[in-house]
């Protein structure tokens, strides 16, 4: 213990005023004496006894003085020294990735991650606080607060997001919020490497946590499944990450949970190994489970769909281009051209293209649709650019083509853009009043487009596009959004999970659609009138969170890497303590007075 004013103990000379105020204080005290003979005696005996004899019967004296002494202590600010940390503003970086959901001595990483966070805050002594989610693009969950209190709260809140963990931008972040403001940035992670390029000012100490020492990890690396010569064939990848060979038990399975494949595979030492499935039965949907790895599960399954041989029914609606008639009878086996108007149109199941119909007459399905109005017809002009992975981009070499023309076709505007020239979007993709759609807005006959090779190429990748959505979303990622536009009329959207347990909901059908976090199969429902219509979708676990590999934690700062640099001794003040006694002591003095004078 210190104090931080003990100057003030010079104060203490007023205990000795006290002390002498009671030697010239007159008392009187009533005794009865049987004789007078006595009284002399007894005078005799008092006046020989000594001077701290008497000072034993004055009670409220040694009250009075501890309650003064008591006093004396608070002025002189007495405190304990305690550990704390430099500086005046803590930046707190927490991940929430799936990998900290691994398991170490039976907590996950994110477990310890806050109790570590709890240890930090019980550090800090009038600082700023900042919290930083560390999710793909970071997010400041409170900032420069002065409340422990209030940190720990929102921490104890926050969940797995399953995602990546965008460290380096929230270091960025964190960076900014402190300026050449002395403080100090705490990530709490799994695997920062010290090989990551980073710079702080002079001011800023910098600590990374790296929490967690398990590496004995099993992980389905990748899984698919492919059609060759009438036959369903799987390929999995299984990946080791310990230190020594493992034996794992391979279960493939359809969606009913029917088990197709039960092996039981040896995987060396830091290696992976390709596992061969053939034969495998029809399913729309298949999935891959590995056993004997219980720390971290979220990589131990992985599904994937069947693919699409069959593509059904191509129904050909209005005035469709020659070329793009021709392009649909090679890439379908059944086409029907539809030559008169039909009232059950709606009742036509499969792929329907449209071209010069008016939107009222538009079926309900999956449509590619040939735009053709004479309404936000405008010249195209500037260079030429398209997403080069998008499926229906594959080999076309649209950057080629010539188009004199373009659509502005304001119903479409929510689709994606897969390829534009200039300003001027020429093809999307996405849903349309909540079916499938691709959308082509420009006319052929205004381009040299149906003249290329990769033309045909188009038709045959839009129409399985087309296809395959007509059952699943397709895959996504953790928390990722769905490029999907419900039917006005849609009263709700719904996601199941494996369990068929609903998972979330949407009543709002012009609300942004979120796919859930936690990787599996999903079945997203969209009601409309009592009817529901069903498609699965599968939330993958992101490549980089299938491992549980952790570098050792480390501290940067000024000087360069240190152990003791993030450390401060903090001055916890207990003058409280003191003057609160001395309350008690002076409420003591008056019952002891007050009692006094009542006898």
């Amino acid at each position: 213990m210190g104090f931080s004013a003990p100057i003030y103990f010079l104060f203490s000379a007023f205990l000795l005023i006290v002390i002498v105020m009671y030697f010239f204080r007159k008392q009187y005290e009533t005794k009865n004496i049987p004789s007078v003979l006595l009284w002399q005696e007894w005078m005799n005996e008092f006046e020989a006894q000594k001077w701290w004899k008497k000072l034993q019967h004055h009670l409220l004296l040694y009250l009075q003085l501890l309650a003064l002494l008591l006093l004396i202590f608070t002025l002189a600010q007495p405190f304990f020294n305690k550990d704390g940390l430099k500086g005046n503003h803590i930046v707190i970086i927490l991940d929430t990735s799936a990998s900290m959901t691994a398991k170490e001595d039976g907590k996950s990483r994110l477990q310890l991650a806050k109790e570590e966070a709890r240890t930090l805050l019980s550090k800090v002594e009038d600082q700023s606080i900042t919290l930083v989610h560390a999710k793909e693009f970071p997010e400041i969950i409170v900032e420069k607060t002065m409340s422990s209190k209030e940190v720990i709260d929102d921490i104890d809140a926050m969940e797995s997001t399953y995602g990546n963990a965008n460290l380096l931008d929230s270091i960025e972040l964190a960076k900014n919020l402190l300026g050449d403001e002395e403080g100090q940035i705490h990530v709490l992670t799994d695997n920062l490497s010290k090989e990551a390029d980073l710079t702080f000012h002079e001011n800023t100490t910098f600590v990374a946590y790296n929490l967690g020492t398990s590496s004995e990890n099993l992980a389905l690396n990748t899984f698919g499944v492919a059609s060759q010569q009438n036959k369903m064939i799987g390929v999995v990848t299984i990946k080791n990450e310990g230190k020594s060979p493992k034996e794992a038990e391979l279960v493939i399975t359809n969606n009913d949970g029917t088990v197709l494949e039960k092996r039981t595979e040896n995987i060396e030492a830091n290696s992976s190994k390709n596992v061969y499935i053939e034969n495998l039965p029809p399913s729309d949907v298949y999935k891959a489970v590995i056993t004997g790895d219980h720390a971290y599960e979220l990589d131990n399954e992985l599904y994937a769909f069947s693919p699409i041989e069959e593509t059904g029914t191509v129904y050909l609606h209005g005035t469709i281009h020659p070329f793009a008639r021709k392009a649909a009878e090679i890439a379908s086996e059944d086409v029907v051209h539809l030559t008169s108007a039909k009232t059950e149109i709606d009742e036509l199941s499969g792929i329907h293209i449209l071209q010069g119909m008016p939107k009222d007459e538009w079926p309900m399905g999956p449509k590619l649709i040939f735009v053709a109005q004479e309404d936000g017809k405008k010249e195209a002009s500037g260079e030429m650019n398209f997403d080069h992975t998008h499926a229906l981009m594959q080999s076309v070499e649209i950057d080629k083509v010539y188009v004199d023309s373009v659509y502005t076709a304001e119903v479409f505007k929510n689709m994606e853009v897969i390829a534009k020239k200039g300003d001027s979007p020429l093809i999307k993709s996405g849903e349309f009043e909540g079916s499938p759609a691709v959308v082509v807005l420009f006319d052929l006959s205004d381009s040299d487009w149906p003249l290329h090779t990769g033309f045909p190429l188009f038709m045959y990748h839009a129409i399985q596009q087309l296809t395959e959505k007509q059952e699943k979303l397709g895959y996504f990622y953790p928390g990722q959004y769905l490029d999907f536009v419900p039917d006005p009329k849609t009263e709700k959207l719904e996601f199941f999970n494996f369990d068929n347990n609903l998972v979330r909901s949407y009543n709002d059908p012009n609300e942004a659609i979120q796919v859930p976090a936690k990787p599996g199969l999903y079945t997203f429902k969209e009601v409309e009138n009592g009817q529901e219509l069903s498609k699965k979708l599968y939330v993958m676990l992101p490549d980089g969170e299938k491992t549980t590999k952790s570098d050792e934690g480390f501290t940067v700062s000024a000087g360069g890497a240190t152990t003791d640099s993030t450390k401060a001794n903090v001055k916890m003040d207990i003058s409280y303590v003191f003057i609160l006694l001395a309350l008690f002591i002076l409420f003591l003095e008056w019952e002891v007075y007050r009692r006094g004078i009542s006898t």
